[in-house]
Formats: C-alpha cells, structure tokens, sequence
C-alpha cells in the first residue's frame, strides 16, 4: 500500500482548505503492512497520532500487527485480538480504512467537508478496498468502528453514503446481536459514485461474514463482541 499512498499524500498535501486538515496530512502515513492471505480481518477508521510514540517522528509508520499482539503491550490491539479463538489468532489481520495519523476521529469528517478533502477520502478509501479485495481476501471482517461502518455501504442509499459499496445481507440466527449486527456480503452497488466504480467490478469478498460492531473503549461488556459469539463465527468462515 504504501507507494500508491505516499502518491495521494503528494497530491493533496497542502491543497485543503484549512491549516489544521494540512498539519495533518503533513504527519505522513501509518498502514499495517500485510504481505499474504487472512481468513480473519479486523477494521478501524485510522490511526491515532499517539503522545509520546516515535513512530509519530517517521512521514512512513508501519507496523505488524501480529509482531505488536505477540508483544503484548499495545492495550488497543491485545483488548480484540484475546477475543479470538487461539487456534485463529495467526488469521487475524488489522487494517485501519484510512491512513489520515489523528487520534480524534471527528477529523476525518472535516476532511470529508473540505472539497479536496473529500477526495482525498474517497481516493483513499479506494486503495485500502482495492488492496482488501486482492491481497487480504477475508472471510470474516469485524469493523470495530461505529463511525466507519458507512464507508462499507452499509449505510448507503439511492443515491449517497455509497463509499466502498458492498451490498450486504442478515445472516438468519444473528438477527439480535447487543453488540452491533451480523451480515454477509453479497455483491457490488453499481453506482458511479462507488468508490472502486471504475477498478472494481466484481467483489472477492462475495460471502464474507462482516461484524459491524464498535469501538472498544469507553463500552460496557454487554456492548462488545464475546469470545463465544467470535469463536461461532470463526467456525462459519468459508
């Protein structure tokens, strides 16, 4: 991922509007590198810029998530990743949708009011579906993100919110879920405002469980995924 983002970094540094949106785009760019195949991806919206981290010094972070969970010490990754099966936890992969470096998440949707900013995002988001969809190949996706759960379509209309636009379907059994909701991919919106419109025709992800769920932090154990609900949907993976 990481030439074809340090070109949109290139293009739109310094082109929005506000001084505050190009501070950050000034930060550079922080990915997970995945290199191979994972039945098991885990989503957020994007990196936080975190006090203290020296990789926050580097324009190009990237890290591995299963080298950072092996490790034990990152608190965001180990709270999720105990959440698995052990016999699944080298499936897991950790990918955040966009690479915009800013812990308060309320900026990417200043990003998105800013019309070079919305570009940026939408670009962005095409890179990371793109690289899902041809390296990754998931089989069970949980975005761990209530603000994000737009940008998978899953919010889309006639006419808007379509983002990455996957078209999605209940699972029957799942339908009451206290910690978000269970549905399976289906397809492809065909719409010119997708996204991947013109790269992405057919999806590899046609099938794949996805677990639209929140951000762990700050959420009562009843509203999070359990081991048992994770382990079930381990087992169903195509």
């Amino acid at each position: 991922m990481e030439q074809p983002l340090l070109d949109l970094w290139a293009a739109y540094r310094g082109q929005m509007v506000t001084k505050e949106l190009n501070k950050i785009l000034e930060r550079g760019i922080c990915y997970s590198e995945i290199k191979e195949a994972h039945r098991i991806l885990v989503t957020g919206m994007n990196p936080s810029s975190r006090k203290g981290d020296p990789a926050c010094k580097e324009y190009v972070s990237r890290y591995d998530y299963q080298a950072v969970v092996k490790g034990g010490k990152d608190r965001y990754f180990t709270t999720f990743d105990k959440l698995f099966p052990a016999e699944f936890r080298r499936e897991v992969a950790y990918l955040d949708l966009l690479n915009i470096r800013k812990t308060n998440q309320q900026a990417v949707w200043k990003f998105c009011k800013d019309p070079q900013g919305l570009q940026l995002v939408a670009n962005n988001l095409r890179i990371t579906q793109l690289f899902i969809e041809q390296v990754v190949r998931p089989r069970l996706i949980m975005v761990k993100n209530r603000g994000s759960w737009c940008f998978w379509g899953k919010e889309a209309t006639a006419d808007a919110n379509i983002w990455m636009g996957y078209r999605f379907e209940r699972v029957e059994g799942f339908e009451h879920l206290s910690c978000g909701e269970l549905l399976r991919i289906t397809g492809l919106i065909d719409h010119p405002d997708r996204v991947s419109h013109s790269a992405l025709q057919e999806t590899n992800l046609r099938g794949t469980l996805v677990l639209f769920t929140n951000h762990f932090q700050y959420r009562s154990a009843a509203l999070l995924p359990t081991p048992e609900l994770l382990a079930e949907l381990c087992k169903k993976m195509g």
